[in-house]
């Protein structure tokens, strides 16, 4: 009933709190919640055709960097849950929080620089090519915190360290042409396939040979087993974001080597509507 009522509002991106996919730990943060009941609610989401932008809390309380990597893991091996964008909020204490009295017992410490650098840099090399980072560090004063992360810039730091291993992030964020001068013969249509809990996803890319991403669109192939959230649904597959990104144009206006109006959104839209009539939707 929640799903319906916020498409009937023209919703279309739901951030949820996954947290941990842990359920020991989940239950030592009270969260209130189990992974059974985000895998529940993810899956509505997807039958709703909503973006799902999740979040993710490493050094909680009960964990470990060992324990938060095979998390990592989990949030995109498991096809329950595969979010499309994610901020991760490494745990920071404030002095309210109950867990101020796990600190001063000894029962939960925060990660060092090193640890929480190192643990950041693995996540970041396991995050695929269809998830948008969209913040790494959540914005607390740092007077507020009492111990843990204080640095906003950790994303920069986790890319540094990443360059120093000559490697690099494959997330969508990092991979944005920006202001970079992009020409429509250089572009390549790259097309992934992954499983969910309602179907198949299929996620479109116009990508420039080193991979900057200039234009994507998230299309959904559900399970024809699956009943339809609402009838309109119907034997109908979803596009459940397109996105195009560059310098801002006027509308109507088109200027070379910008990717804004130079008909790559149509071009992924027509392409998927191509892919849902030859699956039969």
């Amino acid at each position: 009933a929640e799903v319906r009522r916020i498409r009937r509002l023209g919703c279309t991106k739901v951030q949820i709190g996954f947290q941990s996919l842990n359920d020991e730990v989940l239950r030592k943060n009270r969260r209130g919640h189990t992974v059974a009941a985000t895998r529940r609610a993810v899956k509505l989401l997807r039958s709703g055709g909503f973006k799902i932008h999740a979040h993710w809390m490493p050094n909680l309380y009960g964990s470990s960097p060992a324990l938060d990597v095979d998390d990592y893991h989990r949030l995109f091996d498991d096809p329950d849950f595969r979010p499309d964008e994610l901020k991760i909020y490494p745990c920071s204490l404030i002095e309210s929080a109950e867990l101020m009295k796990y600190y001063q017992s000894g029962e939960w410490q925060p990660y060092t620089h090193d640890e929480l650098l190192n643990l950041l840099v693995e996540c970041f090399g396991l995050t695929p090519e269809y998830c948008r980072l969209t913040r790494v560090i959540r914005d607390i004063p740092g007077t507020d915190i009492v111990v843990g992360n204080k640095a906003t810039n950790f994303r920069q730091m986790v890319e540094n360290a990443l360059i120093k291993r000559g490697e690099s992030s494959h997330d969508i964020r990092a991979r944005e042409v920006r202001l970079r001068t992009i020409q429509a013969d250089q572009l390549t249509l790259d097309e992934s396939e992954y499983a969910t809990s309602w179907g198949r996803e299929i996620f479109l890319q116009f990508i420039a040979p080193d991979r900057a991403i200039a234009g994507f669109l998230r299309l959904s192939l559900p399970d024809q087993a699956n009943p339809p959230l609402v009838d309109e649904l119907t034997n109908a597959a979803m596009i459940r974001e397109v996105h195009v990104y560059g310098q801002a144009v006027d509308i109507g206006d088109q200027q070379p080597g910008r990717a804004q109006h130079s008909g790559l959104g149509r071009a992924l839209i027509e392409r998927a509507a191509e892919m849902a009539r030859h699956h039969g939707y």
